[in-house]
This record gives C-alpha cells, sequence and structure tokens, in this order.
C-alpha cells in the first residue's frame, strides 16, 4: 500500500442541496417542537413538503426558496 499522496479528487461529493419549499399550514401543527397556527409559513425539506402536503396539514400549492 502507498503512502504517498495522490492528486486524484474525491469521488464521494456532496450533492447539491435541495431547494427548500415554502409551505402554508392549514391546521395547527408542531414543526422542529414549536406550534405553529394555522396559515402560518414554513420552510421544510420537498419530502417533508410531500409528506405534510399528503396529510392534509398544509395547503396544496408550495414555493420553492431561492435563498
Amino acid at each position: 500500500m502507498s503512502t504517498q499522496p495522490t492528486d486524484k479528487k474525491p469521488t464521494h461529493r456532496r450533492s447539491k442541496a435541495l431547494a427548500m419549499e415554502r409551505v402554508t399550514l392549514t391546521h395547527e401543527h408542531t414543526h422542529l417542537g414549536k406550534k405553529h397556527p394555522p396559515g402560518a409559513e414554513l420552510s421544510v425539506h420537498p419530502a417533508t413538503a410531500r409528506w405534510l402536503r399528503d396529510a392534509g396539514v398544509v395547503s396544496p400549492t408550495t414555493t420553492t426558496n431561492k435563498d
């Protein structure tokens, strides 16, 4: 096994972070340990937004944050 440094770059790379989605609650919901009332807007991961929509906790439309 060689201990000499190589010019190779690591093969693992972080994937680009997915854009967070902004959702509007239709029912009270606890997010990150805090209760939020209906009408509150949250920024969540796309998979979480999908889950919340399927559960009927947020409005069916979302917007993508451009942070």
